[in-house]
């Protein structure tokens, strides 16, 4: 994630003293700016930072950070271990020297992995593949056609699963909606914009510079092997038979209200542990090394133990915390500490941040004036408008809401206050069209206008840049917009056949 500095420069009348104050600006402080900002002007308190932090009602934001950070621990040290690099030459094997079959392949991929494991893993790790890739097979740079595809399959199919991504957690535990159910009301859907889009890309891409009819790798398929991109074969399947045991539980046990953190973070801390205990062993040694080895406590002297000396402790004592520097700990133990660099931690705090600000809002009745504005379209539009009002909505708030999380805290607040008001006389047809329509934008709303819209945006241009591929605003925008119009239309047309077949009495 990028992050800027802003410079403010106080200077005395004369130019004889100048200041320059240093203010660091990020999706951090921003936001935690504005929560001061607001406590030093009075129009929060104590009582709503807590609430804010703490939560209410079905929304707990600790507990949706806990299951966040425990999950993309599991995802992240499955992609250290090679996994998912395994999976995508494996892919490019299978795909042979066929432009377009390969192309279709790799959509479908992306697809299935995203769903599986979220969009962060899949930017993490199948960026840098794709760079990689496409400069071997000879395709003409910038490889447009195929980093496009994937941000797209990244951010389509984590809307499938709860735990795919965090909007998606965050809507579960406002309406307390089981992992089952979101996954069986967001499947179909899913499948209708996947199918529907891919032949967009196709027309918009149909020139043999964007998906060459061939490719040739330069026999990078014998030389670079699936196999061979595999570090730690048994860490990979240890964490993903924990993985895959860890969200059939959570599924299983969604009905019966138990605690998700209390699920996801015991596999992570064995995780942790796992790598922790690999690392040390391929260190060479199950032993510690000579030069950081606590002897035992000597005393120098029965009068000096008995006149109440403290005894001498070895010079190796003090040495041994003197050797536990963050360079001896990523040399020591490589698996475990790179995985803690790469958790999406920053989230934590802007997340948190952006659940205060939104109970501000509440508080200051910003909240129910939009909610009465929801209400007055919900009751003049209908299932249909309900659904295409929310996705619009929805796509929009995400590029001016500070990312799709900001957005998606802000509508489900927005909503809580309307169903809550409507009571039983609200439709049920129009209560889970309009959640599962701010669902479906909270995902597909990263690839909108702006690379700022999520996240995983702004870290896919980072690695894309670091790779030598510069991606601009305005072909972001140009781009992105027929796939989600398209995108957004599929699974919205299915969404309201879904609720009159499901509400249908």
């Amino acid at each position: 994630m990028m992050e800027s500095g802003t410079v403010a420069r106080i200077s005395h009348w004369s130019s004889i003293f100048t200041l320059s104050v240093f203010i660091l600006t990020n999706f951090t402080t921003v936001p935690l700016f504005a929560v001061l900002l607001l406590l030093a002007t009075k129009c929060i308190d104590g009582h709503d930072l807590r609430r804010g932090i703490v939560g209410e009602g079905g929304v707990k934001p600790l507990s949706i950070m806990a299951l966040f950070i425990s999950l993309a621990y599991l995802t992240i040290s499955l992609d250290t271990a090679g996994l998912f690099r395994f999976l995508a030459f494996w892919v490019a094997n299978k795909g042979g020297s066929s432009g377009r079959r390969l192309h279709l392949y790799f959509w479908v991929f992306f697809l299935l992995l995203a769903v599986a494991v979220g969009n962060d893993p899949v930017v993490l790790s199948g960026t840098p593949f794709l760079a990689y890739f496409t400069r071997i097979a000879g395709i003409s740079p910038p490889p447009t056609a195929w980093i496009y595809m994937q941000f797209c399959a990244a951010n389509m199919g984590s809307a499938v699963l709860v735990s795919s991504n965090l909007t998606n957690l965050v809507l579960a535990g406002a309406f307390s909606i089981s992992f089952t159910t979101f996954t069986a009301f967001m499947a179909l859907p899913f499948l209708a914009a996947a199918i529907a889009t891919y032949p967009v890309f196709l027309l918009m891409f149909r020139g043999r510079d964007y998906i060459p009819r061939s490719i040739d790798v330069q026999g990078e398929g014998s030389a670079i092997g699936p196999s061979s991109v595999l570090v730690d074969r048994w860490g990979a399947i240890f964490g993903s038979v924990l993985l895959t045991a860890t969200l059939g539980v959570l599924v299983g046990t969604s009905i019966l209200h138990v605690p998700v953190w209390q699920i996801t973070v015991p596999p992570a801390v064995i995780t942790f542990i796992r790598d922790v205990v690999y690392d040390w062993y391929m260190s060479g040694s199950a032993a510690q090394p000579e030069s950081i080895e606590m002897e035992q406590t000597t005393v120098t002297s029965q009068m000096s133990a008995t006149a109440g000396v403290p005894p001498r402790v070895s010079q190796n004592v003090r040495g041994f915390w003197s050797h536990l520097t963050p360079s001896y700990l990523a040399s020591r133990f490589p698996t475990a500490t790179t995985v803690l660099k790469r958790l999406p931690v920053t989230l934590v705090p802007f997340a948190l941040l952006t659940f205060v600000l939104v109970q501000g809002l509440t508080r200051k009745g910003w909240v129910e004036l939009f909610a009465n504005g929801w209400a007055w379209w919900a009751r003049n539009t209908g299932v249909v408008g309900v659904t295409a009002g929310m996705g619009i909505i929805a796509c929009i708030l995400c590029n001016i809401c500070g990312t799709n999380i900001g957005a998606t805290i802000f509508a489900a607040r927005v909503l809580e206050v309307w169903i809550a008001r409507m009571g039983n006389t609200l439709d049920p047809k129009q209560r889970d069209a309009a959640i599962y329509s701010l669902a479906i934008a909270s995902n597909y709303g990263a690839f909108t206008f702006t690379i700022c819209a999520s996240l995983a945006g702004l870290l896919w241009r980072d690695i894309l840049k670091q790779k030598g591929i510069n991606v601009r605003q305005w072909q972001f925008c140009k781009l992105n917009l027929p796939l989600v119009i398209v995108s957004m239309v599929a699974s919205s047309a299915v969404l309201i056949g879904e609720m009159y077949v499901v509400h249908k009495n």
